[in-house]
């Protein structure tokens, strides 16, 4: 796979998946790639729930929100072990 499609998954995971668990189970992304494209798909569905708690127009027709099947397949994928080892010690980019 080439480097811009691979940014172009990990930029927007829904497009080329299905599932969040889908991404686990890809042999097309390495752990890290795995683990950013489930963030990015975790703020899209946290931006997606927030819309759609304000009422914004359009959303009620969107795609259902993964929020829960994103959260499961960080946890099925270790993600809190892969920032463990990835954490400098600083604070990243929630603060924490």
């Amino acid at each position: 796979m080439t480097a811009d499609k691979t940014k172009d998954i990990v930029a927007n995971p829904s497009k080329k998946f299905a599932h969040p668990s889908e991404v686990v189970t890809t042999p097309d992304l390495s752990a890290k790639e795995k683990a950013a494209a489930l963030e990015q798909w975790e703020l899209d569905a946290r931006l997606m729930q927030v819309a759609t708690e304000e009422g914004m127009a359009g959303t009620e027709s969107a795609a259902p929100n993964k929020l829960l099947d994103v959260k499961k397949a960080q946890s099925d994928l270790g993600i809190e072990t892969l920032k463990k080892k990835d954490d400098s010690g600083g604070p990243n980019k929630t603060g924490m």
